[in-house]
């Protein structure tokens, strides 16, 4: 599998991202794929299923077989390049909303955490 995660490797590199936020995107515990990456060792087919489908620019034979070039194009996925720009697009905003909502959540358990406090502290007073 060395082929494979040097791939993983690549893509993260060309995404600008980490293994470790390549691991948040696919929804694997972390070190799941940096510790196969530092050991050399195999990961399931479940990682790579999850990889294609939030990464799908990038090709799936580039990413299991080496095979071809590593961004799929307009003439070898069957789309016209308004499409390709389109995806690009979609995958953008999904995470822009993807961390939006982290954000939020964060401010709710902040918010909890004050109201909590509060209702303590007028407890303790009465």
């Amino acid at each position: 599998m060395g082929g494979i995660l040097e791939n993983v490797k690549s893509l993260a590199v060309h995404e600008g991202i980490t293994i470790t936020r390549l691991e948040q995107v696919i929804g694997a515990s972390k070190g799941v794929l940096s510790r196969a990456i530092a050991n050399n060792s195999d990961i399931q087919v479940k990682w790579i299923t999850k990889i294609v489908e939030n990464y799908p620019l990038y090709s799936c034979d580039w990413l299991i077989k080496n095979a071809g070039p590593m961004i799929k194009t307009a003439e070898n996925v069957g789309m016209d390049q308004s499409n390709l720009e389109e995806s690009v697009l979609y995958k953008d905003l999904a995470d822009a909303r993807k961390e939006t909502i982290e954000s939020l959540q964060k401010i709710i358990s902040l918010l909890e955490e004050q109201v909590e406090t509060l209702k303590k502290n007028k407890n303790e007073e009465k």
